[in-house]
């Protein structure tokens, strides 16, 4: 239809098309010299999916996606052209030529182009396009340009031609004795198969494989066409929507079907930019609010209104001299303008109720509809409620859970996990038989890790988290030890009362449903007890390096040592005195004479050349390989799924690198990991696999076996945060699970699970975070056809249980390469633990807030702990933060160091008392859960608040 000027249409004259939106690809031509011929051609300047994306002039290329800027003068402008131009609204025509006609036809009766003008005005609108990447040939459209050229359309009533017939079926628009066209005329029209023709040449070659996959599907285009001519007196505009969306060879550079074309063209003048208006428009139709409005417009007026509220919802910039860093981020603004608007939503809602305007309480369907299943962390007010409430939520999923593991991104993730789990499982349990004197070694922790992630991946309620031992865990059993051998106890057999004690209090908390309170654990704890972690590994780290360095000292030389040793004179020396008083058998003669220096003692090899440099070495390049892999991933070097793979195999990389630097010398000594032949214990001497409950060498007294409750609720405590705050980071609303998590199921079976590590003297396990969700990053499906310039967006993650079964069922295979695993030396795992210290510390805003001390405030950062609370407050939060840490520092280093997992649960009380300093609004900017937006994709340590 067409719409004139100050006419609105009769509701009975209107027809029904779909005015269903569809997301929309936007390309902006402007009429140019040809770069070899006189004639013109409409060539690509720019393109919009979401971001503006511009053609760079020389290299004929695209440049980097950005969000459009206008000037506020073009948008008048184009205002001014909508007002003025003519606008056809779903216009029944099927190709490019057909379209001209009509439009010419529309502007000339708006008197907005002359008689004359109408012929070259359709040889405009004809010419070729010439788009990105498309070479310059002499053969354009299926004909050759050295035997024709273009028509002048002057002949366009000639009939030797293909004929196009335009009869009447135009709509009337108010005016009785006035119609689009003449009814008793039939319009023919020549086009000459040179200006235009869709032969399947075209086709080809306006199709674009690269830019259709970032075009969502079901997607339309919108061609803006705009330019200078010197024939017009006036600027002739034109906005149509066709009425269905048609496929135009060569139109847009993407073989879409085209709904909407907007075309510019007039005299050179210097109160109108053609170029901007084209931007301005593309951006429009670009925004969705617009191209939603533009969809379902029927009158000019509601797209000139549709300006208003983009206008509306703009920001506008002031002239001047300013740099950019000068400019608020982009979220702040962003956060400006919604505050902007709910203050109008707010007042519109205020004047409403005062007009007596109130909305239904209830939707048509009774109401809001309620959750299959409540909140897993509000009380259900029953016994086991929240447990028997996780079984009956994720259980019926079951069998997707196998099936949807059938797939290759699965088992590349699978394979992924291996790699990055055994790692961490050698790192830890190379620790763990330094510290419990070989007790509990590699060989326990890869069985353990093994077994209970056999049984978690079976029967857990979030099967994505991968299970494994922790520092906390390592860090309570190195207390636990050092409290048994003080007290005459067998470590191994504490553990097993330890183990049972955990099964009963794991059932008790969660027939109380204890799993809700894991909403006390803020950040604030978790920043502390994060923190107490880092330090723990990069002080074990230079701790053990500093103890290669006793046990093989620098030495001048390492195969005798000078010493002197002192005897008495005798009557066979002679001496020459002046002092007849001396007494001879006083006089003690020194006596040098050398050595050979000892290279082994009670601890084993001792005393070797090169070790301890060679050890830093080895430490520090396992650290600097991991670390800068680690950074490489978010670098600009190759693709992102080079980077990503280098990045995420940053550890395994590095350990195969330093055991091959390790295995080319030979002449130098190094520690190597202890590890025994076969399915063995690491040290078969003291113990078996099965850990008697009476005792393996002398019984446990029977009270011990009562007070074991104690250290098992510390070890309890230990399991419910690592474990909780695993599955609050993987339950985040960003993620779109679909098949719900497991709080109460989970830490049950965390705790059955360590009966069995307690009873085979194997180490403690529960939710690993960093490894799950790196387990869980592997199995996220994003986004392929995003627009350029925007994140890839995450479309689904593959919930399943076969991954994290056969990672588990590697790690078990695992065991039997220990002629592999005794190639690794120990200092190659110090590196590990200080990789684990330093890339933990990404994660914790406690250490970002601490940098702030030392920083002038106009260089702290824009976050929101800084804009919304006052500097001196900040500090103290820092402060109080920084004194619970070193309280929990001093109580790890002292005989009290078992109980620092009460000493953890204290924050919870400290955290409460903040209340009474700071106020609602700062403890949410300080405590809250909101992070703030990094350019950099955020990998798995980052993103995990408790570092291992």
């Amino acid at each position: 239809m067409h719409i004139g000027k100050g006419i609105e249409l009769h509701p009975f004259l209107k027809k029904l098309y779909d005015h269903s939106p569809h997301a929309i690809f936007v390309e902006l031509s402007e009429l140019l010299q040809a770069e070899d011929d006189i004639e013109k051609e409409w060539k690509e300047t720019a393109r919009w999916i979401k971001y503006e994306e511009d053609v760079e002039e020389g290299v004929d290329r695209w440049g980097k996606p950005h969000v459009a800027s206008l000037s506020f003068h073009s948008l008048l402008n184009l205002r001014k052209c909508l007002e003025n131009g003519v606008c056809i609204l779903d216009l029944e025509e099927k190709d490019l030529p057909a379209i001209a006609y009509r439009v010419s036809e529309e502007l000339f009766k708006e008197d907005l182009i002359r008689e004359n003008d109408k012929g070259p005005l359709m040889r405009m609108l004809l010419l070729r396009h010439r788009h990105v990447n498309e070479q310059h040939h002499d053969r354009r459209f299926g004909f050759s340009r050295n035997k024709h050229s273009y028509t002048s359309l002057q002949n366009l009533y000639d009939t030797e031609k293909r004929k196009i017939s335009f009869p009447e079926n135009g709509l009337k628009n108010g005016d009785a004795d006035r119609k689009l066209l003449p009814s008793n005329e039939t319009h023919i029209v020549d086009v000459k198969e040179e200006v235009y023709s869709a032969s399947n040449e075209d086709i080809r070659h306006a199709r674009n494989d690269a830019i259709l996959k970032k075009i969502p599907p079901e997607a339309q285009g919108a061609g803006v066409l705009v330019g200078e001519v010197d024939f017009l007196e006036q600027p002739a505009i034109a906005f149509i929507r066709l009425a269905e969306p048609v496929v135009i060879p060569s139109l847009i550079e993407v073989n879409i079907p085209v709904r909407f074309i907007f075309i510019l063209l007039g005299p050179k003048l210097s109160m109108i930019d053609y170029h901007e208006v084209g931007r301005s428009i593309s951006t429009l139709m670009a925004n969705q609010q617009f191209h939603n409005i533009a969809y379902k417009a029927d009158s000019r007026k509601e797209l000139l209104s549709a300006i208003n509220e983009f206008l509306d919802d703009s920001i506008v910039l002031p002239p001047g001299d300013w740099e950019r860093q000068a400019l608020l981020p982009i979220e702040e603004i962003k956060a400006k303008s919604d505050a902007i608007k709910r203050r109008k939503l707010n007042a519109l809602k205020k004047e409403e109720e005062a007009q007596g305007i109130t909305k239904p309480l209830l939707t048509a369907d009774g109401g809001d509809k309620k959750p299959p299943f409540p909140n897993p962390l509000e009380r259900t007010r029953r016994p086991w409620g929240g447990l028997i409430n996780d079984l009956k939520r994720r259980y019926p999923h079951y069998i997707s859970d196998i099936t949807d593991g059938l797939n290759a991104q699965c088992a590349a993730a699978a394979i992924f996990m291996y790699f990055a789990a055994v790692s961490g499982a050698i790192a830890f349990g190379g620790l763990m038989g330094i510290k419990t004197d070989s007790q509990i070694g590699i060989s326990e922790t890869l069985l353990a890790t093994s077994l209970s992630g056999i049984l978690f991946a079976i029967f857990g309620g979030q099967p994505l988290i991968i299970i494994g031992t922790t520092g906390p865990l390592l860090l309570f059993d190195e207390s636990l030890v050092q409290f048994c051998q003080s007290q005459g106890f067998e470590f191994l057999t504490v553990r097993v009362y330890i183990g049972l004690w955990l099964a009963i209090i794991g059932v008790v908390v969660a027939a109380f449903e204890g799993s809700v309170l894991v909403k006390l654990f803020t950040r604030f704890t978790e920043d502390i007890f994060s923190a107490l972690i880092v330090f723990l590994y990069i002080i074990e780290a230079i701790q053990k390096i500093c103890f290669v360095y006793e046990k093989h000292p620098i030495l001048a030389n390492y195969c005798e040592v000078e010493s002197t040793s002192y005897r008495n004179a005798t009557e066979n020396d002679t001496f020459i005195t002046d002092n007849p008083n001396i007494n001879f058998t006083d006089i003690l003669i020194p006596v040098t004479h050398f050595e050979k220096v000892p290279s082994h003692d009670h601890t084993g090899v001792i005393n070797q050349p090169n070790t301890a440099l060679f050890c830093t070495v080895l430490t520090l390049g396992t650290f600097a390989i991991a670390y800068y892999l680690k950074i490489f991933r978010n670098s600009h070097f190759l693709g992102r799924s080079a980077r990503r793979a280098l990045g995420d195999f940053g550890v395994p990389i590095a350990i195969i690198c330093m055991v091959f630097l390790d295995f080319i010398m030979p002449e130098i000594f190094t520690e190597k990991l202890n590890v025994p032949e076969g399915l063995s214990p690491s040290n078969p001497d003291v113990r078996g696999w099965y850990i008697p409950p009476t005792g393996i060498v002398q019984p446990l007294p029977v009270w011990v076996m009562l007070a074991a409750v104690v250290p098992a609720m510390l070890v309890y405590i230990l399991l419910f945060m690592e474990t909780h705050i695993c599955e609050l980071i993987l339950d985040k609303k960003e993620r779109k699970l679909q098949k719900g998590s497991g709080f109460h199921l989970d830490i049950v079976l965390v705790c059955l699970v360590n009966v069995m590590c307690g009873s085979f003297g194997m180490p403690w396990m529960c939710a690993a975070t960093v490894r799950s969700i790196a387990h869980t990053s592997a199995l996220t499906v994003m986004s392929r056809t995003h627009a350029p310039g925007e994140k890839p967006h995450l479309i689904e993650v593959k919930e399943q249980r076969l991954s994290s079964l056969l990672v588990a069922t590697l790690i078990g295979l695992s065991v039997f390469m220990s002629s592999l695993l005794r190639l690794v030396p120990m200092a190659v795992l110090f590196g590990i633990f200080l990789y684990m210290g330093v890339a933990s510390t990404d994660g914790i805003q406690l250490f970002d807030r601490l940098r702030l001390f030392f920083m002038p405030v106009k260089h702290h950062p824009q976050a929101s702990y800084v804009r919304k609370v006052r500097t001196i407050k900040m500090h103290i939060f820092t402060c109080v933060q920084m004194m619970c840490l070193i309280m929990l520092w001093v109580v790890k280093s002292t005989k009290a160091s078992l109980a620092f997992p009460f000493f953890l649960i204290l924050m919870v009380p400290v955290r409460d008392q903040l209340k009474r300093i700071f106020s609602q609004r700062e403890l949410r900017a300080l405590d809250g859960d909101q992070a703030d937006v990094d350019d950099d994709e955020p990998d798995f340590y980052a993103e995990a608040p408790l570092p291992g």
